[in-house]
């Protein structure tokens, strides 16, 4: 049969989704695909695929995918639900890519996503990074990277150990039962 599995079928509706926006297009569809950008970001090489660039226009697309544009996650260390681009790290990658673009072409390019959820039928939307909120969120993540490469760096290279957090990927890939813990104890997030 030439049905589409259930998750190719989200996929399928997800992209009809965008192709039927009209701002989708005029942004991101005119811009030049998966152009690769590289630099030096504090003292380390860093490279990038750009989604849809637009030097002459001087902007910047990344298609994100998302359960619910508009579900909150719990960020421990703002003690509240943020967005899924906060929650995602995407400022991180955003300011990442900004600078990335001016160290390869000169220009200073304006970033935009494009979300779309797999919700059905699918929401989508295109955000910005203009408010101070967002220039402050892009400020704060590059000073991330200038506080934690050098450490990531070594973790790479093995010559430091992970500090475990008992939550993220690697940790729950590598754990190992060491105690019990009560059931009254249970984190959670």
């Amino acid at each position: 049969s030439g049905a589409l599995r259930a998750p190719y079928k989200v996929g399928d509706n997800m992209i009809k989704c965008l192709e039927a926006d009209q701002v989708f297009n005029n942004l991101y569809s005119v811009g030049e695909k998966e152009v690769i950008v590289t630099g030096d970001i504090f003292g380390h090489q860093w490279k990038g695929k750009i989604d849809s660039l637009n030097l002459d226009k001087q902007y910047f697309c990344d298609i994100k995918t998302t359960a619910d544009i508009h579900k909150g996650f719990w960020d421990k260390d703002e003690r509240r639900k943020v967005p899924f681009i906060k929650a995602y790290g995407y400022y991180l990658q955003m300011a990442i890519y900004t600078e990335l673009i001016k160290q390869t072409f000169g220009v200073e390019c304006q970033p935009f996503i494009f979300a779309v959820s797999k919700q059905t039928p699918c929401d989508h939307d295109a955000f910005s990074f203009n408010s101070e909120q967002d220039q402050e969120y892009l400020k704060e993540a590059l000073e991330d990277v200038k506080e934690h490469q050098d450490h990531i760096a070594d973790l790479i290279a093995g010559r430091a150990e992970p500090e475990r957090c008992g939550h993220c990927e690697y940790c729950r890939a590598t754990k190992q039962i060491t105690a019990f813990t009560s059931a009254a104890d249970i984190e959670v997030e």
